[in-house]
């Protein structure tokens, strides 16, 4: 009953997980679909925006070379509306409105002695009579109605375009003017005299109220598309998730199969090897009666294969703790030089048949120290060993042991086939295998236990190799006294 309200509060914990990530998609997708849709909008109105601004740009440069600048010089007050020059300024500039239905205003401005003042030459609308004025109907002329005369002022404080720029080059505003009737885009360019010296502007302002409506109706099919967007974003992040999710899921159970099988492998193995061993060495000892030459030649033929069994079905076992956190440290009192004398000398038969040089070098600080023996040999047998078996005929192997503070140090460094830099992160990995060592025996485990065995005792393994020129094996261990056990 425990175990399936286990199983179902695990249930209960991963649907909270995928409907959190779910929500965390839908987020993120929304988000990511704002911040694009903010982007795009925007630089369609400003692109769009700046064709106009270059449009309008054009029109007043090409209107402001048709004007005549000593018709402009000859307009200064209210007394020269009567002359020809006026009229001909009027003219030009009704012309170019009249033609370009969406220009408001079209007029001539000149500077004042104040930078922020300018006052009017000339206005579009400058021959209408007083009394047409009216354009409203109420029988009355407003200030907004009333057209502009020679001599006005008019205050661009408010217009740095204007004010700061216009008298110098073609320029349009840099933004948009909004007032109760419409949104307007000014435009200005220089009336210049033969000496290129400026003596006015001419201005259009434009209205683009259609501009902002299309720029703004643009937004929909922007919304639609990041919509669209959206749906299709969290539909491929809610299905990767779940392809991830099932993925993972599959590998944890391959994994727990995997560490499963070698449990039961190893333990249902161990009982059958050892008693063929024994049997073995019964025979062999003449126990079970005297056996002819022959007989006991196949017998101890076979013998080494055994033990080889036996040391593998150990090793699983040892995989198999490691993986289910079941490696333990033993420790007793070692006599670290007498062990490590022993472990190599157990190894160097099989460095003298591949002519290896052979070398151990123990620091004389390396004393006595509370270990587990059994770890010990896993981690150094096991580095040896695999030092001579992947180091070719004439190479070298070494085993350097010495005492550094409160850790004991060591080091089995060979010239051998080194392990390629791509593969170095998988290395302590359980079945693994470097992929330039396929045509010498292994089983992938060596390594995987004695990372484990090192670990057990508190202590790390490090390596540093270089393909086709060799590797050194690291271990450091703490050094415990039986002093530090009692306590």
């Amino acid at each position: 009953m425990k175990n399936k309200n286990n199983k179902k509060e695990s249930r209960i914990i991963k649907a909270v997980f995928s409907q959190r990530k779910v929500i965390g998609a839908l987020v993120f997708s929304a988000v990511l679909g704002t911040v694009i849709t903010y982007v795009l909008y925007n630089y369609t109105q400003i692109l769009l925006k700046e064709r106009l601004q270059e449009r309008l740009v054009a029109i007043v440069a090409t209107t402001a070379t048709q004007l005549e600048p000593q018709d402009v010089q000859e307009v200064w007050t209210v007394d020269d509306m009567e002359k020809p020059a006026y009229e001909r300024l009027v003219k030009q500039i009704e012309k170019v409105r009249d033609a370009n239905e969406d220009i408001q205003y079209s007029y001539i401005m000149r500077r004042t002695s104040d930078i922020n003042i300018v006052e009017f030459v000339a206005d579009a609308e400058g021959l209408i009579p007083y009394e047409e004025q009216d354009f409203d109907g109420d029988g009355i002329v407003g200030d907004d109605e009333a057209v502009p005369i020679p001599g006005d002022e008019f205050d661009v404080e408010e217009y740095p375009t204007l004010r700061d720029e216009a008298f110098y080059h073609p320029v349009a505003a840099k933004d948009l003017e909004e007032d109760q009737w419409s949104v307007q885009l000014s435009a200005y360019a220089p009336i210049l005299d033969a000496d290129g010296v400026t003596v006015a502007i001419y201005g259009i302002d434009v209205e683009v109220t259609d501009f902002k409506e299309r720029t703004q109706a643009m937004l929909k099919p922007f919304l639609l598309f990041i919509f669209g967007l959206i749906i299709i974003l969290t539909f491929l992040t809610v299905v990767l998730a779940r392809l991830w999710e099932e993925r993972v899921e599959m590998m944890r159970e391959i994994d727990r199969q995997k560490d499963e099988l070698l449990s039961i492998v190893s333990h249902q193995l161990a009982t059958p090897i050892s008693a063929v061993k024994w049997n073995l060495e019964m025979l062999i000892d003449g126990d079970l009666g005297k056996l002819n030459k022959e007989q006991e030649e196949h017998l101890k033929m076979i013998q080494p294969q055994t033990g080889n069994l036996a040391d593998l079905a150990s090793m699983i076992l040892d995989v198999s703790r490691i993986q289910l956190g079941r490696m333990k440290a033993d420790r007793t009192e070692l006599d670290v030089a007498k062990f490590a004398k022993d472990v190599f000398n157990e190894v160097e038969p099989l460095a003298k048949v591949k002519g290896i040089d052979f070398n151990l070098c123990i620091d004389k600080n390396v004393g006595k120290a509370m270990f587990d023996q059994r770890l010990m040999r896993m981690t150094m047998e096991n580095l040896l060993t695999n030092a001579v078996k992947y180091t070719p005929k004439g190479g070298k192997v070494g085993l350097k042991i010495w005492c550094k503070g409160k850790d004991l140090h060591y080091e089995v460094s060979d010239t051998g086939c080194g392990i390629p830099k791509s593969e170095h992160g998988k290395i302590f990995g359980k079945l693994f295998r470097a992929s330039n060592v396929a045509n010498v025996d292994g089983n992938g485990f060596g390594l995987y236990v004695a990372k484990g065995a090192v670990e057990s005792q508190k202590g790390e393994i490090t390596f540093k190799s270089e393909e086709n020129k060799g590797t050194i094996f690291s271990v450091k261990l703490p050094i415990i006294t039986q002093k530090d056990t009692k306590k």
